[in-house]
């Protein structure tokens, strides 16, 4: 059945549908997310920052958890002669759950439940349907992949992001909450990345939990440094000092990603140090940089 469902998209390929899905699926991917979220963090709303990147993590921390356990080939790899498949760079990781399909049920549905926009939310909830679609055109995952992924990514946007408003403004349990989370994954992040560069561990397995683990020890722990040390306001400042701290953020993003991935280090410690400081640089660092420079208020 699965296959046959693939087969059907096989056959209804050309080169326009193919240009249509590879531009669906990017929505999908990382670096949508991680800008939405940066403006959020410095422009908008800290609270919907957080609640939008707890919702969107701990949803991949599950997908890539249940990829390392269950290890299903894709189905190109499945069935080489069968199946052609597209932005073939994008399918690192094992087959099973999703993580496109987590990204976006995670992403837009947290997104849709803050924004609480009825135009907004009926286009959001098109993409969450349009990106697994995207992924089983391109022949990088079965239909089963989609349908997980999705209820994982939906589940954690709807009951995470309504929790995470609540925790927002019960400041203690905040605290609490993101030193702890972002502690574990910080800690499992590191033993990960030991295991992959010292030992034989599937890395395919284990290589996308320990970036994402990497990640969101890094974001949780700069939203608990943030909170106890400053509560910047990410509503504060005109729409032109808005624009200002956002470009400085990004350039000094960039600069400090540069200068992470020049440090000479095996290349799973390399690219999980890079995501840890991006998170960490992206929720406490650059906005204390802000506040220092008089580019963001406090609460």
């Amino acid at each position: 059945m699965q296959l046959s469902i693939l087969l059907f998209f096989q056959r209804i390929a050309n080169p326009l549908l193919d240009k249509i899905m590879e531009c669906i699926t990017v929505l999908g991917e990382i670096a949508v997310p991680l800008v939405v979220l940066l403006i959020f963090s410095w422009c908008i709303s800290r609270k919907k920052a957080f609640a939008i990147a707890s919702s969107l993590l701990s949803a991949l921390l599950v997908s890539q958890t249940l990829k390392a356990i269950f290890r299903i080939p894709r189905p190109f790899q499945a069935h080489p002669d069968l199946i052609a498949a597209g932005r073939v760079e994008t399918a690192t990781g094992y087959s099973f759950p999703s993580g496109h399909s987590t990204t976006s049920g995670a992403f837009y549905s947290s997104l849709a439940y803050c924004l609480r926009r009825t135009w907004v939310t009926i286009l959001l909830i098109l993409i969450i349907i349009l990106v697994p679609i995207s992924r089983m055109y391109l022949g990088v995952h079965w239909p089963l992949d989609t349908v997980i992924g999705t209820l994982i990514g939906v589940l954690s946007g709807i009951f995470l992001t309504r929790f995470s408003l609540s925790l927002y403004d019960r400041r203690k349990s905040y605290l609490i909450f993101t030193f702890t989370y972002g502690l574990v994954a910080t800690v499992a992040a590191v033993i990960v990345t030991l295991l992959l560069a010292f030992t034989d561990i599937d890395k395919t397995a284990f290589a996308d939990l320990a970036s994402n683990a990497a990640i969101a020890g890094g974001v949780m722990l700069g939203f608990y440094l943030d909170r106890k040390l400053i509560s910047t306001d990410a509503s504060s400042g005109s729409v032109i000092q808005k624009i200002i701290r956002f470009i400085l953020g990004m350039v000094s993003l960039v600069a400090v990603a540069m200068a992470v991935g020049a440090i000479p280090l095996p290349k799973e410690a390399s690219t999980n140090l890079l995501f840890f400081i991006i998170g960490l640089w992206s929720t406490f660092i650059y906005p204390l940089i802000a506040y220092t420079l008089h580019l963001i208020g406090r609460e």
